[in-house]
């Protein structure tokens, strides 16, 4: 199997304004929103150097209120969806995997950036400061007009 469409989708994911995440809530049913897309290389280059360690095996990061229902939901059930597009070139690049929230100390303060302070006054060790790290068994994408997938 051609796999330049896993390509395309890291070349996504660096551009991408923006990451969906999907969680199952607890009544089982899908709880979709919209999240700071970390990898997407303008908005975040601080994160860039960081982030490119793990672009190979297409590990991904967020960060979230620990106070926040998808906390709740990610504790009760890791497995997760992520969606990234360009509405304008109709590209979507969805990957299916496991989340799992970050405890070690060194990858949040690694990912930590000051202007957070609106979202997490107190800092990167802010006990409401959380770090999700998502791991794909799955991916698939749709562009120009072709779908593919490969389970990883």
């Amino acid at each position: 199997m051609d796999k330049t469409f896993i390509k395309k989708g890291q070349e996504l994911i660096k551009k991408a304004e923006t990451a969906y995440l999907t969680t199952i809530d607890s009544d089982g049913f899908p709880s979709t929103r919209a999240m700071l897309n970390l990898h997407n290389i303008k908005k975040f280059p601080k994160l860039v150097d960081f982030m490119s360690q793990f672009n190979d095996k297409l590990i991904l990061f967020f960060t979230t209120n620990t106070s926040s229902a998808k906390i709740e939901q990610i504790t009760n059930n890791s497995k997760v969806s992520i969606y990234y597009c360009d509405p304008k070139s109709w590209h979507g690049f969805m990957c299916q995997g496991t989340i799992e929230i970050v405890t070690d100390k060194s990858i949040k303060h690694a990912i930590w950036l000051d202007d957070w302070k609106m979202y997490y006054p107190e800092g990167k060790d802010s006990e409401d400061y959380a770090v999700l790290k998502f791991r794909p068994t799955y991916v698939k994408s749709y562009y120009q007009f072709h779908q593919s997938s490969l389970k990883l």
